[in-house]
């Protein structure tokens, strides 16, 4: 009996602890004016200037910037260094078991696959068709 009063007791407390939000000295009322959003700060013109030539600056800065490609000797070195970590990884007991790491690879993109001679031949014979049907109306 003394257990299930306690445990009334407790729900009780809990219960009305969870509808006042007021616990922990926390009072949504009395800091309610405090916590409204404020209208964002508006710029100078000083600032807006410097905003502008700073941002003139970054976009000249990215206008010359280029991106170095490897020369096709590294490129191949590199190929060959992954292929020989690649080897060596798989002789390791755990990594034997785990795919080929080719996700470190050079390449950043996939490159769209190119037509084979065949390909581009049949290609143009089957647009030149086209061309004709469609000049025949």
């Amino acid at each position: 009996m003394k257990v299930y009063i306690l445990a009334v007791l407790l729900a009780v407390v809990c219960v009305s602890s969870a509808q006042f939000p007021a616990g922990w000295n926390y009072n949504p009322y009395l800091y309610f004016p405090y916590s409204a959003l404020q209208p964002p700060a508006q710029e100078t013109a000083e600032v807006a200037a410097a905003r502008a030539s700073h941002m003139a600056a970054h976009a000249a800065v990215a206008r010359r910037a280029r991106s170095v490609e490897d020369t096709p000797e590294v490129r191949a070195a590199t190929i060959e260094h992954y292929r020989a970590y690649n080897e060596a990884a798989l002789a390791n007991g755990v990594f034997a078991f785990l795919p080929a790491r080719y996700a470190n690879m050079p390449w950043a993109m996939p490159q769209p696959v190119q037509d084979t001679p065949e390909v581009a031949a049949a290609r143009r014979t089957h647009l030149a068709a086209h061309a004709l049907a469609a000049a025949r109306g």
